[in-house]
Parts: C-alpha cells; structure tokens; sequence
C-alpha cells in the first residue's frame, strides 16, 4: 500500500528489477512506467490489481499485498 493512498498496488522492489520493462508493456493500464530505469507504479490510481506484472517479472521483484478481511458469520436460521 502506498503511503499516499489507500488501495492497494503492486510493490516494486528497485534492489532487483532490471529495468526489462514486461511489466511496463503487460499492463492493461498504464499503471507502471520507468524511472531511473526501474519500473514504478506511476499511476496508482490506474491500477486494476490483475496481477499480470507480478506473473511476468523474471526477477521476482514485484509482488501484491493483500489484506484479508473476514465478514461476520450470517445467521441462516
């Protein structure tokens, strides 16, 4: 999660992209884009959460945080 925002998006760790850019040209969106030459997520608010970077990232580098929230248990008598 970012610090500005409260949706969820993919985490890009910088140490181990390699600037390969599937990421960046999977992205149904737009979401992600290069800088200094690594890829960040520049449009946060663009992102659809698919999951197509994290799948297509050779190194591994980006991953998706998920929170788990448990709904109260319905009645069903």
């Amino acid at each position: 999660m970012t610090e500005q925002s409260d949706i969820p998006i993919p985490i890009i760790d910088t140490a181990h992209c390699t600037g390969c850019e599937l990421c960046i040209h999977i992205c149904p969106t737009n979401a992600l884009l290069m800088k200094d030459g690594v890829a960040v997520v520049g449009n946060p608010n663009a992102c659809t959460y698919t999951g197509h970077c994290e799948r297509i990232c050779p190194e591994l580098a980006i991953s998706r945080p998920f929170q788990i929230i448990f709904s109260p248990k319905e009645d069903t008598s």
